[in-house]
Formats: C-alpha cells, sequence, structure tokens
C-alpha cells in the first residue's frame, strides 16, 4: 500500500477537552511545568473500503505538585483504501496518523495558548515506533 492508494474523505474533532483548574491563579511564569504527554491511534473498520483512524492526544502539564492545564484531543480521519491483510491495516493506521498530525498539532497549540499557555508544540513523532512496543 503506498500513499497514493488512501483517499481521506474527511477529517473532524470527535472530542476535545481543555481543563484550566488553577485559573486565574497561576503558578508564576518563572517556574517551567513538567509536561506529560500520550499520543495513540485507534483503527475502526467501517466496511466498504472505508475506514476510520483515530488520533488520540493527550498532555497534562504541572508546576510542582499542581496541574495547571490538561488538553485532550481524539482527531479523526475517514479514510477510503483497500485493505487486503494486517501488514496493509497497519501501513494504513500509520500513514493515516502522519496525515491527521499536523492538524491535531494545530489544535493543540491553538487551545493552549487561548487557555493563557504558551502553545504547546508537539514535536514530531515516528508513528512506526508505535507498533515497536
Amino acid at each position: 500500500m503506498k500513499i497514493s492508494d488512501i483517499s481521506l474523505l474527511r477529517q473532524y474533532i470527535k472530542d476535545l477537552s481543555f481543563e484550566n483548574p488553577m485559573s486565574p491563579n497561576l503558578p508564576s511564569k518563572s517556574k517551567n511545568p513538567s509536561v506529560n504527554l500520550d499520543i495513540n491511534t485507534t483503527y475502526l473498520n467501517l466496511k466498504k473500503d472505508n475506514h476510520e483512524v483515530n488520533l488520540k492526544i493527550k498532555s497534562t502539564a504541572s508546576v510542582d505538585e499542581d496541574i495547571i492545564f490538561v488538553i485532550e484531543l481524539q482527531y479523526a480521519g475517514l479514510i477510503k483504501t483497500i485493505i487486503k491483510n494486517e501488514e496493509d491495516k497497519k501501513k494504513l493506521i500509520i500513514s493515516g496518523s502522519y496525515l491527521l498530525f499536523p492538524y491535531a498539532r494545530s489544535i493543540i497549540s491553538n487551545i493552549t495558548m487561548e487557555g493563557g499557555f504558551k502553545p504547546l508544540v508537539i514535536q514530531p513523532v515516528e508513528f512506526e515506533n508505535m507498533f515497536q512496543k
């Protein structure tokens, strides 16, 4: 399966949550927050060669013991392609994740900035590594 064998029909936010529990009493900006990041991808076969790849990203930022924000995003794409075997499915999940990532990254950056923080800019991800666990 090549990227040219994939048609991204639609992309959409499935779920979005942003929590800013300490606002307006945020800690001093002189302290750098600790940021945890979790990225996962799920797959759903929708039949008739339609598939959903759902990129799930969760990040929690804290200073000392205080959580300053939590953001959770599920950004999905409806993809049309023919899957013949498990290897094709794996390639679809990886390729779909790469197609969706820049948009999810932008949403997270914008939401954290609108929440009153420096934008959270997620570095590029090697989605192939998700299958090496």
